[in-house]
This record gives structure tokens, sequence and C-alpha cells, in this order.
């Protein structure tokens, strides 16, 4: 009888846990939205949507201060016209970016990121042809690498305005990306 209470006793409080267990399906915060049914609303942000918010801002913050380097250093005037298209194009993008970010609670850095931080020194060393040819080639660079993150956040977003601002933005990014192609290969003489 004794071994019986104890049994009873012992699953319980086992069934007793694993209810609480099911009771918050993968410990997630009471106050998520939707959380009735285990899924949150289609516009709650989630990790792949705060990534992109960053680091998109982070680039287009760099396109604005890089560009506006250009736009001062520049010897080729195709090279200054595509800086000062870079920051009208950035700034509004930063811009979009950030009322999206106030939307979605999500914190944006202030400062670039070190990468952006090492090309702008870099570049600050530059001056002529070489500036040109340097500050497109790292024109190119961020923009396949932004190509990639508007790629990533349409394939993973699961905020639907975070994943429409990248499907909005992908076309100008390849847009801006053959333009830098086209520019280093005139200055440089190699095949775009």
């Amino acid at each position: 009888m004794r071994a019986s209470l104890f049994l009873l006793a012992a699953l319980t409080s086992v069934a007793g846990g694993a209810h609480a267990q099911f009771g918050n399906p993968g410990f997630a915060n009471p106050a998520t939205p939707e959380i009735e049914t285990g899924t949150p609303s289609a516009d709650t942000a989630n990790i792949t949507d705060i990534v992109y918010l960053r680091q998109a801002s982070i680039g287009s913050q760099a396109e604005v201060e890089l560009g506006n380097l250009a736009a001062e250093r520049a010897e080729a005037s195709s090279v200054k016209d595509f800086a000062n298209r870079m920051v009208d194009d950035h700034r509004r993008g930063a811009d979009s970016l950030g009322d999206l970010a106030r939307d979605k609670e999500a914190p944006l850095p202030r400062e670039l990121d070190m990468d952006h931080n090492v090309v702008l020194g870099q570049l600050r060393q530059l001056s002529g042809a070489a500036f040109d040819i340097a500050y497109m080639r790292a024109q190119i660079v961020d923009h396949q690498k932004t190509a990639q993150l508007l790629s990533y956040e349409i394939g993973g977003g699961q905020s639907d305005a975070a994943r429409r601002n990248a499907q909005e933005s992908l076309p100008m990014v390849v847009e801006h990306l053959a333009m830098a192609k086209r520019i280093h290969a005139e200055l440089t003489g190699a095949a775009p």
C-alpha cells in the first residue's frame, strides 16, 4: 500500500511537470501574439528579420558615408555620379529601415561595423585613380553581400513587412551591383 502511494505521488508530479511543459510550447513568452495556437502573427519579427534590419541599416549607413567620401575624392565623373546615387538611394533606404525597425522594436546600430570602418579608413588614405578603383571594388563586394542578405531575409524572414522591404530593395541592389561592375571594368580595362 505504501509503495502504491509513493508510485501515485511520483506519477502525479511527473504528469504535473509534463502538463506545465505542454501548456507553454517551446517555453514561449506568454506575450507572444497568438500563443494560444502556437504560431505568431504573420508580421512578428523573428531573428532573421532582426539580423536583416541590423545589417541592412549598417550597410545603408556605410553607403552614405562612403558615397560622401567618393563624391569629394573621386577623379572619374562616372565614380562621382555613382557615389551621389549611392548617397541618395541609401539615405532613402535607411529612412525606410528606421521606420520598419521602430515598428518591430528592433534597435539599430548608430555606428558602422568594423568591416566598413576598415574600408572607410583604407579609402581615406587614397586619392585619384587608385581611390576610384578601390571604391568601386568595395562597392562590388558590398552589393554582393547585400544581395545575399536580402535573399536570406526573403527566404527566412517571418515579418511580412521586413520581407516586403527586402523584396522591394533587391532590384535596386542588383542594379547598383551591375553599375559598380561596369564602372570598375571601365576603370581597370577588365571585363565586367
